[in-house]
């Protein structure tokens, strides 16, 4: 069933490694929070290999500090209650196998943005936003801050801040993943 909460977060579900490309999130994160100061806040749910630390820590300064959250690891038992707060999902990997979280994200009804990598882009589809990994998130998440600022006035559609955008991703996702089976 389909469940987008209008004041949702920002969530990232996977093991914080470097192959995650979490760094890269954080900038784009940072860099949403610096032009759009109402930005729902990002969660980072799964465990920290050592390679974490320094992500970690910069969540404990600004513009991070208090609008980033992490969870450490969800037992796949406690993951419907962590989706259920999601108003978007953001896989920006640079290897991924499957994307399990992303295709879990679709059923749910949860719009996701991902990296153009692995199979991420076969797993959602035309049903999620496919970014460019070696790009970086910053420009893809800027200009969705800037169409939200301007999407009253013109109608435009934005799967991060645009109601009516959020309802016709979750409607594309739920479809594609009813289609898709896992190996």
């Amino acid at each position: 069933r389909p469940h987008v909460p209008g004041e949702g977060y920002i969530l990232f579900l996977g093991t914080l490694e470097p192959r995650k490309n979490i760094g890269t999130l954080l900038d784009a994160y940072a860099s949403l929070v610096g032009r759009r100061s109402d930005s729902p806040r990002l969660v980072l749910a799964g465990s920290a290999t050592p390679s974490a630390a320094q992500w970690l820590e910069r969540l404990k300064r600004p513009p991070l500090a208090g609008r980033v959250t992490h969870l450490g690891y969800v037992p796949n038992h406690e993951r419907e209650n962590v989706y259920a707060g999601a108003r978007l999902v953001v896989l920006p990997s640079l290897h991924e196998g499957f994307g399990l979280p992303a295709l879990e994200a679709m059923s749910a009804g949860i719009p996701v943005l991902v990296s153009d990598r692995g199979s991420l882009p076969e797993v959602v589809g035309t049903a999620g936003t496919v970014v460019d990994a070696d790009l970086g998130l910053a420009p893809v998440v800027v200009a969705h801050a800037d169409r939200a600022q301007h999407a009253a006035g013109r109608g435009a559609l934005d799967p991060v801040g645009d109601d009516v955008a959020v309802r016709l991703a979750v409607l594309a996702g739920v479809a594609h993943a009813a289609q898709t089976t896992v190996p």
